[in-house]
């Protein structure tokens, strides 16, 4: 266990400082759910992974929900559209679809103190007479503690409350800046605003959600807890054989449902539809946008629209915004993304741990579904703000997700931010990226997919940039 979970966190830093071998040209778009179908079979066996459960929705209704592959590979039970895999930390949107509704109800307020809802959740917060850790900031991940420690990771919590949850994992909340500045991603904010929500209720947090949430928008299957072996999806490693025992992770509202495409076509509808079942509203629209919109850290107060926001992120590809969640269990992967502005998204789940099947399935399902959609607009260049070059200089990244691999993190994400030809440059081992000016403040990425990324250039800094 602990040399796997040594490896799990090194990897990501070792491999951004090797270069990348030539990458082979992608397939063609698919042009049919039969072509897209047989595009993912390949991909499947390829990566050695065994199933994979599949919805692409439209506003109007699911244009596919499907099973493909195996859910048991010993018994030889096929994945079908009812099998239920486990979604990982798309979870989270739950916490917040929660929270949401009771400020909508007047029962608490997105800028109250945690410790006013709950006085006996225990974290530690030097900050905490200025800036109080906030609901907000749990959900934002902007509260500035660590995420699980080894321990909390490696809890199988059989039958755990969250109550006790929280209290065994304790130790790892410790605020290391001033909450609501920067965003570091920690399971431990949705598990607390999930214990709010059971505060100010009085009922078990995953009754309210099944009650709320699962039930309205028609998720008839979903479930925190472990479903029948028969119904669920077995995980595997990556060989695509040998099986993984069933986790029940500590922080159920942090990424425990297990669901299948049947339960999370409606669950894309409704976001399409702006939190609309069946024509009645379930959620104000107004509350969709807050979900999906970060306010909370220096780099959105500066006007920076992509980022994390409550329990869904911006994410970005050949100039296309996707709005959703990603999550990982040990052994399963899986995504969920939509294009609100296009009336489309899709959701994929595959039950292993493989990188390479994840990104190739995203790439397929994302060229299918904007084939025929007009990208949108690229910003419009902008002059170099007066004053730009005075952040010439050398950066360190400065928000560990884990304070026990900053000082790795910072040594290969070093980067020197230079400007050349009305430019910004940004250096580092992997290579330089150049971006281009939107607006006083905002620059965008130039690539292949212009417009992917926009970067603000309003930077919190000391001495020559060293945050």
């Amino acid at each position: 266990m602990g040399t796997r979970l040594l490896s799990a966190l090194l990897l990501p830093f070792i491999s951004s400082i090797c270069f990348a071998a030539p990458k082979p040209e992608p397939p063609k778009p698919a042009q049919s759910i039969p072509e897209l179908r047989e595009q993912l079979e390949k991909i499947l066996k390829d990566a050695h992974t065994p199933g994979l459960s599949v919805a692409i929705v439209h506003r109007d209704g699911p244009e596919w929900v499907a099973g493909l592959g195996k859910a048991d590979v010993a018994a030889g039970r096929d994945v079908t559209p009812q099998t239920l895999f486990r979604i990982g930390s798309t979870s989270k949107a739950f916490a917040a679809l929660s929270i949401l509704k009771l400020v909508r109800e007047g029962r608490i307020s997105l800028d109250d103190p945690v410790h006013k809802l709950v006085p006996d959740m225990a974290f530690d917060n030097p900050w905490e007479a200025t800036d109080p850790v906030r609901v907000v900031n749990l959900l934002e991940h902007t509260t500035g503690w660590d995420d699980m420690h080894l321990r909390e990771y490696a809890k199988d919590a059989v039958g755990m409350t969250l109550h006790d949850a929280l209290e065994f994992g304790r130790s790892s909340r410790v605020s290391r800046w001033p909450p609501g500045t920067r965003m570091a991603y920690c399971n431990t904010g949705p598990a607390v605003a999930a214990y709010i929500v059971e505060r100010v209720t009085g009922q078990r947090f995953e009754d309210y959600v099944t009650q709320n949430f699962f039930l309205p928008i028609g998720m008839k299957t979903a479930t925190y807890f472990q479903p029948d072996r028969t119904s669920a999806t077995v995980l595997y490693h990556d060989d695509g054989k040998t099986p993984l025992p069933y986790w029940n992770i500590i922080y159920r509202p942090a990424g425990a449902i297990n669901a299948s495409a049947q339960d999370m076509a409606p669950y894309l509808q409704f976001y399409l539809n702006r939190g609309a079942v069946n024509g009645a509203q379930l959620v104000p629209v107004a509350e969709i946008d807050r979900m999906e919109s970060p306010t909370s850290t220096w780099a959105a107060r500066e006007g920076l629209k992509a980022g994390y926001g409550l329990g869904n992120y911006w994410n970005f590809q050949d100039g296309f915004v996707y709005h959703g969640h990603n999550g990982g269990v040990e052994g399963g992967l899986t995504e969920l993304a939509y294009l609100p502005d296009s009336g489309v998204g899709y959701f994929f789940s595959i039950n292993t741990g493989s990188g390479d099947a994840f990104g190739k399935v995203s790439k397929a399902i994302r060229a299918y579904i904007t084939l025929k959609l007009q990208k949108p607009v690229v910003p419009a260049i902008a002059p170099l703000a007066p004053g730009a070059t005075d952040y010439t200089g050398w950066y360190e990244p400065d928000s560990s997700r884990q304070n026990l691999m900053r000082f790795l993190e910072r040594l290969v994400g070093l980067t020197r931010v230079h400007f050349a030809d009305g430019k910004l440059l940004m250096s580092t081992l992997n290579g330089t990226q150049t971006f281009i000016p939107v607006s006083d403040r905002l620059f965008r990425y130039v690539a292949k997919d212009p417009g992917r990324h926009e970067y603000d250039i309003q930077v919190h800094s000391g001495v020559d940039g060293a945050d």
